[in-house]
C-alpha cells in the first residue's frame, strides 16, 4: 500500500511539473524590430491577450526589421503557418497587424490579415479603415499608440455583422443623436399643431374657375452655354493595394496594405 502511495505521490508531482508547459502563455506581440519599451510591450500583451479572450481570437502584432529581407506579407504569411498556430497545433481565428520597418520614414510597409473568423470580420474593406486610422500615428512615430488604436478598431469590427460598414454613419452616435432630436422635433410640432383650430381655407376656396383664366404664355430663353468641368485624378495616399491570399500553408486570408 506504502509502494502505491509513494507512486501516486510521484505522479502528482509531474503534474504540477507539466502544467505551466502545457498551459503556457501565449504570446501575442511578436517586435523583432524592437520598436516598443519593455513597458509598452508589457501592456500590449496584457491588452492583446484581454480583446483576444472577449472576442475569441487571437489579436497579433508582428514587427520585422532589415534583417529578413522578405515582403511584409509572404512574412505574415510564412509567420501564420509557421508560428501562430495555438499551443493544441491547430490554425486558429487570427488577425495580425504587420509592420515592416527595413525601410526608411515613409516607405515602410504595414499589412493587416486576418484568417478564418478574422478573415470574415476584418474582410479586405474592414483591413483598409484599420489600415488608414492608424497610419497617422506610425507616420508620427506613435507605434505604442497606433498598436492601441488596431486593437480597439479589430474589438470593434468583432461586434459588428460583416454585412454592415462599422464606420458608416448609421452607428455613429451623432446620427443617432440626430435621429433622436428630429423625432422629438416633430412630435412636439405635431402637438403645437393640434392645439390650434382646423385652417378650411385653401387655394381654391376664393377663385372663380368659371371667369378666370390664362390669357397668354410664351417661352423665352435668357441664356444658353455649356461648361466643362475636369475631374480631377485621386494623386494616392498612404493606403496601398491590398487583397488577401493563401499562405503556403493553404490557409485562407484577408488583407490590406499601405506604407508609413
Amino acid at each position: 500500500m506504502r509502494k502505491y502511495l509513494i507512486a501516486a505521490g510521484i505522479l502528482v508531482l509531474i503534474s504540477f511539473l507539466m502544467i505551466p508547459a502545457v498551459f503556457a502563455e501565449k504570446q501575442y506581440i511578436y517586435d523583432d524590430a524592437n520598436i516598443f519599451t519593455d513597458n509598452e510591450r508589457t501592456d500590449l500583451e496584457q491588452r492583446a491577450a484581454e480583446y483576444s479572450e472577449e472576442n475569441e481570437i487571437d489579436i497579433l502584432i508582428l514587427t520585422k526589421d532589415s534583417s529578413d529581407e522578405r515582403d511584409i506579407k509572404p512574412y505574415l504569411q510564412d509567420f501564420y503557418d509557421e508560428q501562430a498556430p495555438g499551443y493544441d497545433g491547430e490554425h486558429g481565428d487570427t488577425v495580425i497587424l504587420g509592420l515592416d520597418f527595413s525601410g526608411g520614414p515613409g516607405d515602410r510597409d504595414l499589412y493587416v490579415a486576418g484568417f478564418y473568423e478574422g478573415e470574415k470580420y476584418i474582410d479586405d474593406s474592414r483591413g483598409e479603415q484599420i489600415v488608414e486610422q492608424i497610419i497617422p500615428d506610425l507616420s508620427a512615430n506613435d507605434y505604442y499608440d497606433a498598436g492601441l488604436l488596431y486593437f480597439d478598431k479589430v474589438d470593434q469590427y468583432m461586434g459588428v455583422s460583416p454585412l454592415v460598414n462599422p464606420d458608416g454613419f448609421l452607428l455613429q452616435t451623432w446620427f443617432h443623436l440626430l435621429v433622436a432630436v428630429i423625432i422629438g422635433a416633430a412630435i412636439v410640432g405635431s402637438m403645437i399643431f393640434n392645439m390650434g383650430g382646423r385652417v378650411t381655407t385653401n387655394a381654391s376656396t376664393y377663385l372663380d374657375a368659371n371667369n378666370s383664366r390664362v390669357k397668354s404664355k410664351s417661352d423665352r430663353y435668357l441664356r444658353k452655354s455649356v461648361t466643362k468641368t475636369k475631374i480631377q485624378k485621386n494623386s494616392g495616399g498612404g493606403r496601398g493595394g491590398g487583397g488577401g491570399g493563401m499562405t503556403r500553408g493553404g490557409h485562407s486570408h484577408s488583407g490590406a496594405r499601405g506604407k508609413f
